[in-house]
């Protein structure tokens, strides 16, 4: 972990003890697994399947937490509800303003886990 990691992540870094190699070892696993469940909500928001987006969206958060409690993770709670409540207009309108931050903060974590 380099120096803007540690600040960036100091938040995750105290949500494992300070353990470094434990959050890059986490963040590898956020790698493989967040880019194909952004890709399910994105899905799930284009056809209108709303249990799939709130259960996904949910998880996806589930795995986020970890690196990060407040924006943009926070902003799928949101989301989550709007797709439960099968409010689509909400839905699309919350997925619309935190998707490109979860992509960004998606990017980050990649890059932790890379060792970058």
């Amino acid at each position: 972990m380099n120096e803007a990691q540690r600040k960036r992540f100091a938040a995750a870094l105290q949500r494992v003890a300070g353990d470094e190699d434990m959050l890059v070892m986490l963040a590898s696993i956020a790698a493989e697994d967040g880019p194909p469940m952004l890709k399910q909500v994105q899905q799930s928001v284009d056809t209108g399947n709303w249990s799939e987006a709130a259960r996904t969206g949910h998880a996806l958060k589930g795995l986020l937490s970890t690196f990060e409690t407040g924006p943009p993770v926070d902003q799928l709670q949101p989301f989550i509800d709007a797709a439960r409540s099968e409010d689509a207009a909400a839905a699309q309108h919350t997925h619309a303003s935190v998707g490109p931050k979860l992509e960004q903060l998606m990017v980050e974590i990649e890059t932790l886990a890379r060792g970058e």
